[in-house]
C-alpha cells in the first residue's frame, strides 16, 4: 500500500492505495473510506485514476504495471513538483469531460442532429434511384420537393435539376447548423435546428392527416428530434451561464 497526504482548500486528506489490476480497475481509502476507481490508460506513460477530494483536480499516476507513482494536483506532480506532460493533460482533460452528464447529452444530442442530416441527404439518392425504402429519422420537406418536381408537367430535366438543387440547399442548411453548433458550441444554430425541425415536423403532421399510420414512425422520430434539440438548447444554456459565473463570480459582501 502507498499513502499521501494531500492539502485541499485548507484541509489535509489521508489518499492510501490499496491495489490494483492490469486493466485499470483500482482500491483507495481516502480518509478512511473504501473507493473504488477506473483508471485513465496514457500509452506508453501509464495508468491515471482519478480522484475527487471537494472538487479539486486530483489524479494518481501508476505505470503500465499499476504499480504507484505519484500524485497529481493541479497539473503537477506532488513529488517530483514538475508540471504534468501536456499529452498527458489533455487525455486527462478529455476524460473528465467525457464524465460530465451534460457534456455527455450534448454529444448524443449533436450525434442526433448529425444523424438526422446524413439520413435526409441519403434519403434523396434514395428517391433519385427510385428506391423502395426511406430512413424515418430525417428530414421531410426536401424529398417533399422532389416529389413535386417529378411529377410536374413539364419537360423533365429542368424542373428536376431545380428540385435536387433546392432539395440539396435545405439539407444543406442542417448540415451548416451542425457544423456551426459543433465548432464552438454555440447555441444559436441549436435554436434555428429546433425551429427547422419543429416546423418539418409540422408538415408531417398535416400529412399524416390522411393516413395517420403511415406517418406514425416519421412523427415519433421527429418528436425525438425535438426532444434532443430542446435538450441541447438547455444543456448549451447551462453550460453559458457557468462559464459567465466562472468569469464574473457574484461576491457578498461580508458580515462584520
Amino acid at each position: 500500500m502507498e499513502q499521501w497526504n494531500v492539502l485541499v482548500n485548507g484541509r489535509t486528506h489521508e489518499i492510501i492505495f490499496e491495489g490494483g489490476t492490469l486493466f485499470g480497475k483500482g482500491k483507495f481509502r481516502i480518509d478512511d473510506q473504501p473507493v473504488r476507481g477506473t483508471a485513465v490508460l496514457v500509452k506508453k506513460v501509464g495508468m491515471f485514476y482519478p480522484i475527487e477530494i471537494e472538487n479539486s483536480e486530483l489524479f494518481l499516476k501508476c505505470d503500465l504495471k499499476n504499480h504507484p507513482v505519484d500524485i497529481i494536483q493541479d497539473g503537477r506532480y506532488l513529488a517530483a513538483g514538475t508540471p504534468l506532460e501536456e499529452e498527458v493533460r489533455d487525455t486527462l482533460q478529455q476524460s473528465v469531460e467525457a464524465r460530465d452528464p451534460l457534456t455527455a447529452k450534448d454529444r448524443s444530442a449533436m450525434g442526433s442532429l448529425l444523424t438526422f442530416t446524413v439520413l435526409t441527404y441519403v434519403n434523396m439518392v434514395l428517391f433519385l434511384i427510385d428506391a423502395s425504402v426511406t430512413f424515418p429519422f430525417s428530414a421531410i420537406v426536401p424529398e417533399i420537393v422532389l416529389e413535386l418536381v417529378s411529377i410536374a408537367e413539364v419537360p423533365f430535366a429542368f424542373p428536376m435539376a431545380v428540385g435536387v438543387l433546392v432539395s440539396v440547399a435545405l439539407a444543406s442548411v442542417y448540415l451548416l447548423l451542425y457544423w456551426r453548433a459543433r465548432k464552438n458550441n454555440s447555441l444559436w444554430p441549436v435554436i434555428v435546428s429546433l425551429i427547422l425541425v419543429a416546423m418539418d415536423t409540422l408538415v408531417v403532421l398535416f400529412l399524416a392527416l390522411d393516413d395517420f399510420s403511415y406517418y406514425m414512425v416519421d412523427i415519433a422520430f421527429h418528436l425525438w428530434m425535438l426532444w434532443s434539440l430542446a435538450q441541447l438548447w438547455r444543456v448549451r444554456s447551462k453550460k453559458r451561464k457557468e462559464l459567465l459565473f466562472e468569469e464574473n463570480p457574484v461576491e457578498y459582501p461580508s458580515m462584520k
